[in-house]
């Protein structure tokens, strides 16, 4: 909650100055917001053609085959059978993305001028609240749906919940993050722990002021979601499988999507390949030539297909170009700010620290889409904002998104996984 305690670093009683936020900001290049996209990159769709909507549902037709009646004959022989096309539909319930803040009545006054505090409390309030909102809508876009921050490395045993906890990686957290620890059942074994201390190195997390030891049960399976402060193990509050659908289901070679079994209909599937080593010209070549001759798609299309993978990947195929004195000044994309992007054919590899270690994704982006029941908003149906709380000199503020990434031709994109990367 902020109070005249919690915002006293930006009261003008001490300090001087505008305030510095030096919070991690991400490289939300693919789901965020325009200023950190290269220059002409659209991005995906803000909608598809044909999309309809039942109930809390997109709902898109889909070709499912083709019709098959066709061959040659000789003179006056029998024609094929007649035959027809088949059709199915993509379908996906919306998710509900929130972000919440609350005010003092007291805080307000004291800032609600320039001679107050350096910056309305209200306005920074809201624009921390819609940034760590869009940061964690980015990482969600990465992951399964399933709301998965890390996974358990090593079984913790009976040691003090605030003993470090090895993990599978910690590039989801920034410190301060409220998690649960969850079964892949969905029970919660330990809740609302605090996130105080981050050693990317030795891939371990700390947490602060949690009480007792680790739950008996919680072993190499357990995975670790974003939660509520006021999340219980008997009374839940958190993300677990209510999330959007991420690159890590949707570019895949297994798994139903959007209601569509890649066993029953082949063709929707993405090409994935375990590496297990280094990145190379080859590698990305194969994947594309893969990924064009099962969809027949053109991905030499410049800024609409795109490779988006980690720094350490990123960086290790730079110094390939380097010793082999092949960076040259065709292969590089201009962003903002200045920077440049490396490029593989005609296509830019980008980098997001939200993408996963050891990961290299191809996307061709007029096959995404957002659907969308509402954009970024804050809930005023009754008029206002900021929404008193009863017997209480406070107000809340409830950010909200309801949508959802969908895919229409899986087949047109490629995950490589077991790469070379750093480890974190």
């Amino acid at each position: 909650m902020a109070d005249t305690a919690t915002f006293s670093a930006a009261m003008k009683t001490k300090f001087l100055g505008p305030i510095r936020d030096q919070l991690h900001r991400g490289r939300v290049l693919l789901f965020g917001d325009s200023e950190a996209n290269p220059e002409q990159f659209r991005g995906i769709l803000p909608s598809a053609e044909g999309i309809n909507f039942v109930g809390n549902e997109f709902r898109i037709p889909l070709k499912a085959k083709r019709n098959q009646a066709v061959g040659f004959r000789s003179e006056n022989e029998v024609l094929p059978a007649p035959g027809n096309s088949e059709y199915t539909y993509l379908t996906e319930p919306m998710r509900y993305a929130y972000g919440l803040f609350n005010i003092t009545g007291q805080l307000l006054k004291a800032a609600a001028s320039n001679e107050g505090a350096f910056v309305s409390a209200f306005k920074q309030e809201m624009d921390d609240t819609v940034l760590t909102s869009k940061l964690d809508y980015n990482r969600a876009a990465y992951g399964d749906g399933s709301g998965k921050f890390a996974t358990v490395r090593t079984d913790p045993g009976t040691v003090a919940a605030t003993t470090a906890l090895d993990v599978d990686t910690t590039i989801n957290f920034r410190g301060g993050e409220v998690v649960d620890i969850v079964s892949t059942a969905g029970t919660v074994l330990q809740a609302a722990l605090v996130v105080t201390a981050i050693d990317r190195t030795n891939r371990t997390i700390t947490f602060g002021g949690a009480s007792g030891n680790y739950a008996a049960a919680i072993d190499t399976s357990s995975i670790i979601v974003r939660a509520s402060s006021d999340s219980t193990t008997s009374v839940p509050n958190n993300s677990q499988n209510r999330e959007i659908q991420g690159l890590t289901s949707l570019v895949s070679s297994t798994g139903t999507v959007h209601g569509v079994n890649p066993t029953t209909y082949p063709f929707w599937k993405s090409y994935q390949s375990a590496v297990s080593g280094a990145i190379s010209d080859t590698v990305l070549r194969t994947a594309k030539d893969e990924v064009g001759f099962e969809s027949g798609a053109d991905l030499e299309t410049g800024l609409d297909f795109a490779i988006i993978t980690t720094r350490g990947i990123r960086r290790r195929y730079s110094d390939n170009l380097l010793a082999n004195r092949q960076v040259v000044a065709t292969q590089t994309v201009n962003l903002h700010g200045g920077f440049s992007a490396l490029m593989f054919d005609e296509n830019p590899i980008f980098v997001d620290d939200a993408c996963p270690i050891g990961n290299v994704f191809g996307l061709a982006l007029r096959d995404f889409f957002w659907s969308q029941l509402s954009d970024w908003d804050w809930m005023d149906q009754d008029g206002s904002v900021l929404k008193w709380e009863s017997r209480r000199d406070r107000y809340i503020a409830v950010l909200y998104k309801y949508s959802q990434l969908g895919i229409t031709a899986r087949n047109r994109h490629f995950r490589l996984t077991g790469v070379t990367d750093d480890t974190k």
